[in-house]
């Protein structure tokens, strides 16, 4: 990797990708996360208004029914707040990381609400799909499938419902063998997943998802809407390959290199160019000038890492906080979420991300002083990673 000065002035960062070409990250590699858990939604309005005026042109937001902390947490609706976001921006593009259509969410009504939301700000709206935690299902009387595969497979299908409602379905060489072989086990053997469409109507019968009929009567105005898929293993690395147009990982650079490698390898063998594919990482940090300040800011997340969290069944965040509280020690959440008391020492990290092969990095703060982190960052930040 180097930095070189452009013809402008503005510093343009050079790296290899994990595809051996040469790639050029720049602002718009850079996005902005929107924590619906950590702030109420009027002050994520403002933060938000306030990078895109800082330079940033794109915001993944959590999408959640519980936070992951009871103490000062929120639980904002993040398909009302989608919305009420893009009408004080101008070009902000929204993607959610990630809906969980594992109960709550019936995969047609995600197809119909993204849908309209691309009728609303056409071009400006992304979907990150994912298989969710027991927090956003349990509450509402669900029992949380422990089963990864359950979990993945439901995910699997959402896509290709929301596809086919969309008139958007992809098939690649491997959808026509899979046609062929009528024995197929793979989980999305084409046979299982037959439609019939006229008129727009599509049936769908999956193993856990059933469609009759259904139509779409405001489908989207947009080509093609992207759907990312939440990914931390080779399991849903190679679905996301398979169906989705890109990933998104909470993965930090020295441990993405499985993922990363199977992403390349299984887009390859579904006749995808890989450098066309996006891969996103949510990188965490905490910026204050006053190191404890900072630090005491990141402890809203100490809950994500209790150990095995992503299977467990604990849904109360009363639980969630005392559990975190005896189990994840201080530096263990100093080993997960950077603590900077410049702005300018995250540029180091974000760098390691791009030379890792990841193309879009969003930065997720939990500053103490959420607007001067912004700012901060919007100043001396992003234009390092200026446009070519």
């Amino acid at each position: 990797m180097r930095a070189d000065k452009s013809a402008n002035g503005r510093t343009k960062v050079t790296n290899s990708s994990a595809t051996g070409s040469a790639t050029t990250t720049n602002a718009t590699s850079i996005g902005y996360w929107a924590a619906q858990e950590q702030y109420s939604m009027h002050d994520l309005l403002k933060f938000v208004v306030q990078a895109e005026k800082g330079g940033f042109n794109s915001t993944m937001t959590s999408d959640h029914f519980h936070p992951w902390w009871h103490d000062n947490g929120y639980g904002n609706f993040t398909w009302a707040w989608i919305p009420a976001a893009a009408e004080r921006t101008k070009k902000m593009k929204f993607v959610t990381g990630v809906t969980a259509p594992i109960y709550r969410y019936h995969p047609a009504i995600v197809a119909q609400a993204f849908a309209s939301l691309d009728v609303l700000y056409p071009g400006r709206i992304g979907l990150g799909l994912g298989t969710g935690e027991a927090m956003n299902e349990v509450p509402l009387g669900y029992d949380w499938p422990k089963s990864s595969k359950v979990r993945l497979t439901k995910t699997v299908e959402t896509i290709q419902i929301i596809r086919k409602l969309w008139n958007q379905e992809r098939k690649s060489k491997r959808y026509y063998r899979d046609k062929r072989n009528r024995n197929s086990n793979d989980y999305n053997n084409s046979s299982r997943y037959r439609n019939v469409a006229e008129e727009g109507f599509i049936d769908f019968n999956g193993e856990y998802f059933l469609i009759r009929q259904a139509k779409l009567y405001t489908p989207p105005v947009s080509k093609h809407i992207p759907i990312y898929l939440a990914v931390t293993g080779p399991q849903s690395a190679k679905a996301a390959a398979r169906f989705a147009d890109g990933f998104i990982t909470f993965l930090k650079p020295r441990e993405s290199n499985t993922v990363l490698d199977t992403i390349n390898a299984s887009t390859r063998m579904e006749d995808r160019d890989p450098s066309s594919f996006e891969k996103m990482a949510e990188y965490k940090l905490s910026f204050s000038e006053d190191y404890d300040k900072a630090f005491e800011s990141t402890k809203f997340w100490r809950a994500t890492l209790i150990k095995n969290i992503f299977s467990s069944n604990v849904s109360d965040p009363r639980q969630l906080q005392k559990k975190a509280e005896r189990q994840v020690t201080d530096e263990q959440l100093k080993q997960s979420i950077d603590i900077i008391t410049s702005v300018e020492d995250c540029m180091k990290r974000i760098e390691e991300y791009f030379k890792s092969g990841f193309t879009k990095v969003y930065i997720h703060s939990t500053s103490p002083d959420e607007t001067y982190f912004v700012r901060s960052f919007s100043k001396k930040v992003l234009p390092y990673f200026s446009e070519r």
